[in-house]
């Protein structure tokens, strides 16, 4: 037997942040989803990548959120009419609000002036629930790729698209 002694530390216990954990698991999500929501619901555009509001709506549901038309409303600016829509984000395991977007389809707007009114309504509804992801979740879309954007493919300008 010798007569040293030997002093063993314990390992020093490590804290997860609670803040990083979920930044991983959406990192490691993202990944594994990502290829397939730009092949599938993605446009480019002067070589950026847009994702669309029913890829952007597929990632939320992913991580347990939906998005939910609030209010949509016919609406004058000036002398145009539009339509004037808000959708929130809700967490799907108890139905509280994270986040809210609201947006407008004019009847001036080239490509949607000779469209009927349920289609505007349905695009000012559609760009409402993409800004409303993109405010909430823009940080996630990031993690899809280096060169895709935060901004929904239906809330860029009728001039880039």
């Amino acid at each position: 037997m010798s007569a040293e002694i030997v002093v063993r530390r314990k390992a020093p216990a490590v804290e997860v942040d609670s803040q990083i954990a979920p930044s991983v698991l959406m990192r490691d999500t993202c990944a594994i989803v990502g290829p397939r929501i730009i092949r599938e619901h993605s446009s480019v555009i002067d070589g950026k990548t847009y994702i669309h509001v029913s890829g952007a709506t597929l990632l939320a549901g992913i991580f347990g959120y939906h998005v939910r038309e609030v209010r949509v409303r016919r609406i004058e600016i000036g002398d145009v009419g539009a339509w004037e829509a808000t959708a929130e984000i809700v967490r799907a395991s108890d139905g509280v609000v994270l986040g809210r977007g609201s947006s407008i389809c004019c009847d001036d707007e080239r490509g949607w002036s000779k469209r009927p009114q349920f289609a505007r309504r349905a695009m000012a509804s559609t760009r409402a629930a993409g800004r409303a992801l993109r405010l909430f979740f823009g940080h996630a879309m990031t993690m899809l790729g280096d060169n895709v954007a935060t901004t929904t493919r239906e809330e860029m300008p009728d001039e880039q698209q």
